[in-house]
């Protein structure tokens, strides 16, 4: 089950423009909504106590009390330290843990069980999501496994014009509305192949055209804490999908050919 705090980003995207800056604010200042009367945050953030109460239902809760019931639940009792060292891993921990509560092993599973199974694999990535495909395409190719990225509007349309109900398309978006990956994705479902999103959100549009969802979780609370790599959550979901191809013996044995025959390259 989704702490409260998870549940809040996965329905991020489907706030409306008040809820979010509810949202926004609870986010922020967590530690201290814990004894706060509902008209004295509606005060604080300027908005009605109907938006926070509206805010309180799409996020599963059945009132402001359950909310700030669920609130002290999720909330973890660090200290914001001052030392730069103590601060990154703190965060670090922070998006390990969160991501490892968003999406079940079972789905994870089911994914590699895909890629493996596909006769391609196409991965879809802009901007800095798009290093994280590169990387991607280079664990899953190392274990034999036929894998194309795109990485531009125009690479992606036409990679997805030319997909079958036998390939599998990883999308990656932390917003969900990528315009472009969210076009290619609609393009690649019409043909059949299916779909993994690898996303913050639940209701958007890529998460609405995808079979299946790995969650990551977003550096918005952290954004006010200074710089941290975007990449991160989307790099440890990486890992688990490595991890789990890695266990299947065929893919561990192309894989350790590929190393030996790179270590063999660099002796010449």
């Amino acid at each position: 089950m989704y702490s409260v705090l998870n549940q809040i980003q996965l329905k991020y995207q489907s706030l409306s423009k008040l809820e979010k800056k509810v949202a926004d604010y609870v986010i922020h200042h967590s530690n201290d909504l814990l004894n706060i009367h509902i008209k004295e945050m509606a005060a604080q953030i300027d908005v009605s106590v109907a938006t926070i109460t509206r805010f309180c239902h799409k996020i599963g809760a059945k009132s402001f009390v359950e909310f700030k019931i669920l609130l002290r639940d999720a909330v973890r009792n660090e200290q914001v330290s001052d030392h730069a060292l103590e601060s990154v891993n703190q965060m670090y921990r922070a998006v390990v843990e969160s991501t490892e509560d968003l999406t079940d092993l079972t789905v994870y599973q089911r994914a590699c069980q895909w890629i493996k199974a596909a006769k391609r694999v196409h991965i879809f990535g802009l901007g800095s999501s798009g290093l994280s495909a590169e990387e991607l395409k280079l664990r899953i190719s190392r274990m034999g496994l036929k894998v194309d990225t795109h990485l531009d509007s125009h690479s992606i349309i036409i990679g997805s014009s030319l997909v079958s109900a036998e390939d599998v398309v990883i999308a990656i978006s932390s917003s969900g509305e990528t315009k472009e990956v969210v076009d290619g994705v609609g393009l690649a479902k019409r043909n059949q192949a299916k779909i993994i999103a690898i996303t913050n959100y639940t209701d958007t549009s890529l998460a609405t055209n995808s079979d299946l969802l790995l969650y990551t979780y977003s550096m918005h609370p952290f954004r006010l804490r200074g710089l941290l790599n975007s990449q991160l959550s989307i790099h440890y979901v990486l890992d688990i999908l490595t991890m789990l191809l890695i266990q299947e013996e065929d893919l561990l044995q192309s894989y350790r050919e590929t190393l030996k025959a790179l270590d063999e390259y660099k002796k010449i």
